[in-house]
């Protein structure tokens, strides 16, 4: 079976060989604390690094290039906006914010974790 990684949190989803599922939705629904916020692309809070495994991941929406900039080139992802059909490992700082307006530029305020924002 195909497992996302969530290293940051030492946690695993397992989920059905063929499948293709949604980053953030399967954290949620498993109770794994990713940081997000909105869960639709504006804030930028569930941005995370892509360590293993970006060939199984879908590529980067338009929303997503433009929250995120030059981010995307460097690894980073937005959860809910990354789908996976197969394994990958997603690492993130446990102390970041939302993003401003200005795509790559980190600010914001504190935002909500899984089960709570």
């Amino acid at each position: 079976m195909p497992r996302i990684h969530f290293k940051t949190a030492d946690q695993y989803v397992e989920f059905a060989e063929g499948e293709e599922v949604n980053v953030l939705r399967m954290a949620i629904r498993e109770d794994i604390d990713v940081p997000w916020q909105c869960a639709s692309g504006n804030c930028g809070t569930d941005r995370l690094v892509v360590e293993e495994g970006a060939e199984n991941l879908d590529p980067p929406r338009r929303r997503e290039r433009a929250r995120l900039g030059e981010l995307v080139d460097e690894g980073y992802r937005l959860a809910c906006q990354t789908y996976t059909r197969g394994d990958v490992t997603f690492s993130w700082d446990p102390d970041q914010v939302g993003l401003d307006d200005e795509p790559g530029g980190a600010g914001g305020s504190r935002t909500g974790w899984a089960g709570t924002g």
